[in-house]
C-alpha cells in the first residue's frame, strides 16, 4: 500500500474509533452538564494535559534523523505557549479549572480513576520502549488527529454551559493548532510510513494510543457518575478485569512522586 493510502485508512479508523467516539462525548456535546460536571471531568483529565510534552521530548530524542525530529520540534514549540500568549497548556488548562471551581492545587490533590495514570504510564511505555515509528503513531494520528474530533464535542458542552470563551481557550486552542500538527505530522509520515513494517509500527502506536483514550473515557464517566450518584456506586462490577477492578485511586501528586522514585 502506498504511503498515502496507508495514512487514510489510518485516518478513517481513527475517527471511527470508540475511543474518540465514547458515549461521554456524545452526551457532552448533546446533554446539558453543569460547572460542577466539567469539573469532575477536567480534573481527571488535567494529568493528561501535564505528561503530553514529556512523551514528545522522549520520542524527540530517539528520532533517526533531523528530519524525522522536525515535526515533533514544532509541536513542542506550540506546547510550550507560542501561539497561546506563552502560557503553556498545562496553564491554560488550570485556567478552565478555576472557571469550573477549582481551588488552587485541587488538581493535584484529586484522587484519579485508575484508567487516568494507566492511560500515562502506556505513553511512555510507547515512547521509551517501543520503536519510533510506534511512538510516532501513538502521538501522531493517535492524539493530534482523534483530538480535534474530541474537543468539539466538549466544545459545544461547554458553551451550553455558559462558559465563557476565554475560560475555554485551552480546547478551543487545541482544535485548531492540532488541526495544522495533524498536517505537520500527515508530511512527516508520508515519507516515514514506507513499506509494510512501518506501517505496521504506525497502526501499533494509533491503535495503543485510542484503546488507551477509551478505557481513560470510560474512567472520566465512572467518576461523573460516581460524583453524582454517590449512593450507586460503592460496587465494582461482578467480573471485572484490569484496571477496572483496581480499587486504589492515587493523586497526580502522589503520582509525580512515584513516578520520580522509578526514574
Amino acid at each position: 500500500m502506498s504511503a498515502r493510502d496507508f495514512l487514510a485508512s489510518v485516518r478513517r479508523e481513527v475517527e471511527s474509533h470508540p475511543g474518540v467516539n465514547h458515549p461521554l462525548l456524545g452526551r457532552l456535546a448533546q446533554v446539558p452538564f453543569t460547572r460542577e460536571d466539567y469539573l469532575v471531568m477536567g480534573l481527571q483529565h488535567y494529568p493528561l494535559v501535564g505528561t503530553f510534552t514529556t512523551y514528545l521530548e522522549h520520542l524527540l530524542l530517539r528520532g533517526p534523523d533531523s528530519d524525522a525530529k522536525q515535526w515533533i520540534a514544532k509541536v513542542l514549540v506550540d506546547e510550550y505557549g507560542e501561539g497561546s500568549e506563552g502560557k503553556d497548556h498545562a496553564e491554560l488548562y488550570r485556567e478552565f479549572l478555576a472557571a469550573c471551581g477549582a481551588t488552587p492545587g485541587q488538581e493535584l490533590k484529586t484522587p484519579l480513576h485508575p484508567a487516568i495514570p494507566s492511560f500515562i504510564d502506556e505513553h511512555l511505555r510507547i515512547v521509551t520502549r517501543e520503536p519510533f515509528l510506534v511512538g510516532l503513531g501513538a502521538l501522531g494520528p493517535g492524539h493530534e488527529w482523534s483530538i480535534p474530533r474530541m474537543f468539539t464535542q466538549i466544545l459545544r458542552g461547554l458553551r451550553r454551559a455558559r462558559f465563557e470563551e476565554r475560560e475555554i481557550a485551552y480546547f478551543s486552542l487545541h482544535v485548531e493548532q492540532d488541526k495544522d500538527h495533524g498536517r505537520w505530522l500527515e508530511e512527516a509520515l508520508e515519507r516515514l510510513s514506507v513499506g509494510s513494517e512501518a506501517q505496521a509500527q504506525v497502526r501499533r502506536g494509533t491503535q495503543l494510543s485510542l484503546e488507551a483514550r477509551a478505557r481513560f473515557w470510560s474512567g472520566v464517566q465512572h467518576k461523573i457518575v460516581r460524583w453524582r450518584q454517590p449512593k450507586t456506586m460503592h460496587a465494582r462490577p461482578q467480573g471485572a478485569k484490569g484496571w477496572e477492578a483496581r480499587e486504589t485511586e492515587i493523586t497526580l501528586e502522589e503520582y509525580r512522586k512515584h513516578a520520580a522514585l522509578v526514574a
